[in-house]
């Protein structure tokens, strides 16, 4: 199967232009004019829903737009937004901060979107907020994040499948023995912690001898980056690490750069542009081995997808379950194609 690989540069101006959004039919115009094109619904031409008045708007909440992954969701869903038509994206930035992806969902639920797609900063605290914005007749759809809030649908990868997929290389590539660091995340985002939890397992089934430690770090990637330098300097014998996001991932490969510990092999998540990038420059013998990839812009098409058919009265499956599989650094050739 071949990917499209997305240059840096251009993700990096799609998260400027991403930055300023607060929600609003009138702020998705902006940001598109901001960014020299078209707005959504324009760049579709004029639909029947455009010419009746029955333009929607669909809010598409990430994580943080700051992560590859977050900025490659937000083009899945405008994408299947053009080909829809009819509909407004709108995508506030929750930054990783829960207060403000609380915030974020009141005032869409005030603003009266139609419909929210959302991966919560906490999956447990948003739940009420969910709860207010079904009430005032909002459609929801929860992706990536799993909430036990009321939703109408659920996109989701199989986060402990994922999980597993890592351990089985790692193993493969390192062997039964060694001592393994797992970058971990707060039990609150379901998704990481699930990952973790399917890495875990399957390696304590496959390779009992392997010494797990783990280690909690939240914030950015610099973050990551110090929270595994420490790890290193502490436990000098870890041969493997397994970090169940793309930032981890990237943290944990620049501190084995800076450390000059190339013989640590990482398995990890996201499979974005910028991990290819490094997977092709280092080449076969790289030692981020693997990661898991998601396919951001299909969860952000599939949420949207999913939110239109709601609103126009269809059925849709509670759960919806989106592709992965393993981007490894010996056949990194093979998720390159033109643009």
């Amino acid at each position: 199967m071949k990917k499209r690989m997305v240059s840096i540069a251009a993700l990096m101006a799609l998260a400027m232009v991403m930055a300023g959004c607060s929600g609003g039919k009138e702020t998705a115009e902006t940001q598109q004019a901001e960014a020299g094109g078209e707005t959504t619904t324009e760049a579709a031409g004029e639909t029947s829903a455009e010419a009746s008045g029955e333009e929607k708007t669909i809010a598409v909440v990430t994580y943080s737009l700051a992560e590859e992954f977050g900025v490659d969701v937000v083009k899945g869903a405008t994408a299947k937004a053009e080909e829809l038509g009819g509909i407004n994206i709108v995508y506030p930035d929750a930054a990783g901060d829960m207060q403000k992806s609380i915030a974020i969902v009141e005032d869409l639920t005030t603003q009266g979107v139609d419909a929210i797609c959302i991966a919560p900063v906490d999956a447990d605290a948003i739940i009420p907020y969910i709860d207010k914005a079904r009430e005032a007749g909002i459609v929801v759809v929860n992706w990536d994040i799993e909430t036990q809030a009321e939703v109408d649908a659920k996109v989701l990868t199989d986060n402990f499948e994922g999980g597993a997929m890592g351990a089985d290389y790692l193993v493969e590539k390192m062997g039964k023995e060694g001592t393994v660091l797992i970058v971990d995340d707060l039990e609150s985002v379901t998704s990481t912690y699930e990952r973790n939890k399917g890495f875990e397992d399957r390696l304590k089934e496959i390779a009992p001898d392997v010494k797990v430690i783990r280690q909690l770090s939240s914030g950015t990637r610099d973050t990551h980056r110090s929270t595994v330098e420490n790890m290193l300097q502490a436990y000098p014998e870890i041969t493997g690490i397994f970090c169940p996001d793309g930032d981890r991932t990237l943290g944990a490969y620049i501190a084995c750069q800076a450390n000059n510990r190339q013989d640590v092999l990482i398995a990890g998540y996201d499979a974005t542009p910028e991990q290819l990038e490094i997977m092709l420059a280092d080449g076969p013998e790289c030692n981020m081995i693997c990661a898991t990839a998601l396919h951001p812009d299909r969860l952000g098409a599939l949420s949207v997808e999913l939110a239109d058919k709601i609103l126009k009265g269809e059925e849709v499956e509670p759960v919806t379950y989106s592709e992965i599989d393993l981007m490894k650094a010996t056949e990194a050739e093979k998720w390159v194609t033109e643009e």
